[in-house]
């Protein structure tokens, strides 16, 4: 089958490498159809994780997401696995037996897969994975921890957007922070009721009055220190905030010592060291609760421009914008593989 291998620190190209066959126990064998371009990504092909932080596949074939066809299933996979479109994250379980998505046929861990609907078009899913399992791990240890609401510092990421769906789907109180109008606007049309546009001049007036009402002390936070400087001084007492990155904002957080007397905490966040993907009991049913909201608009990917095997390498340097994500697209598979158990 064609693949995309990575050759070497930062280079990756298109060889041809064994099909999996005959699925172990626990695992699917997927006909991939499209495979959404995570930063993620272009990190791990540049080198950047540490060896042994991040489930590696069998012939060093590239890619986390993708949407694909199960064809095959192993012992001990559900039955409804099979014949399933599934949107995948390659990350969530360690295993010996992976074969990477950027792949014709991938071979994962069911619990690295949510199954679609059958009224969605699977290309609407073909990066999702990624940006839900990072919210909803948050959210779920949020609760645990007795909060009762969410602050999204990056309202308009895909990540933000996604934890926008999960909140509204639970009926948990959110307030979004977005840059502007536009991005304003974007998720009221999403169902958001609560939406701040930093930089306004009333942004910590209202953020303080909302946040109190709703008691929003949980703040998920994707973009760093200068978003962070603006709101922690009028966000209330008790709250937590979770950083999971930065979008590029390097300025640095700066505060009065005196807010730690509010019970302020700040601490590092990873969806891998979250109960819900560490334990596997807890992973199937926050995969089982993802497939059954994720019809809703807020979990689709983003698509920018899409992309062959062939073209890998105009695909990974195409600039994208507005929270798209380009798309690598097989277009060789046989569209008659046999689904077996």
């Amino acid at each position: 089958m064609k693949t995309i291998i990575v050759t070497e620190q930062g280079k990756v190209a298109l060889q041809e490498a064994p099909r999996p066959e005959n699925p172990v126990q626990g695992h699917v064998i997927i006909q991939m159809s499209e495979m959404g371009i995570n930063a993620g990504d272009l990190f791990f092909i540049s080198g950047g994780f540490p060896p042994g932080f991040f489930p590696v596949s069998q012939h060093n074939i590239a890619g986390v997401s993708g949407v694909g066809r199960v064809i095959a299933a192993g012992e001990g996979v559900p039955e409804k696995y099979l014949g399933s479109y599934v949107t995948v994250y390659r990350s969530l379980r360690f295993s010996d037996e992976i074969v990477g998505t950027w792949s014709e046929f991938a071979h994962l861990p069911y619990l690295e897969c949510a199954i679609l609907p059958d009224d969605v078009d699977p290309e609407d899913y073909s990066g999702s994975l990624v940006n839900i399992i990072t919210p909803y791990g948050m959210w779920r240890q949020a609760m645990k921890e007795g909060h009762q609401g969410i602050i999204i510092t990056a309202g308009n990421s895909a990540t933000g957007i996604a934890m926008l769906g999960i909140c509204l789907n639970a009926d948990f109180p959110v307030i979004s922070i977005v840059r502007n109008a536009a991005g304003k606007q974007e998720l009221k049309a999403l169902g958001a009721k609560y939406v701040l546009v930093q930089g306004a001049e009333d942004f910590k007036e209202q953020l303080k009055a909302q946040s109190e009402k709703l008691k929003t002390t949980a703040v998920f936070d994707g973009v760093g220190g200068g978003i962070l400087n603006d709101m922690i001084d009028v966000i209330p007492g008790g709250s937590t905030i979770y950083a999971y990155g930065f979008l590029g904002d390097k300025i640095p957080l700066s505060f009065h010592t005196s807010l730690l007397m509010k019970g302020i905490t700040i601490k590092g966040f990873n969806n891998f060291r979250t109960e819900t993907v560490q334990d596997p009991a807890q992973l199937e049913q926050a995969l089982d609760e993802i497939s059954k909201m994720i019809h809703m608009p807020h979990f689709k990917t983003k698509t920018g421009k899409r992309f062959t095997f062939g073209q890998i390498n105009e695909a990974l340097s195409f600039p994208t914008g507005n929270g798209s994500k380009t798309v690598l697209q097989v277009v060789s598979q046989s569209a008659n593989t046999p689904i077996r158990k």
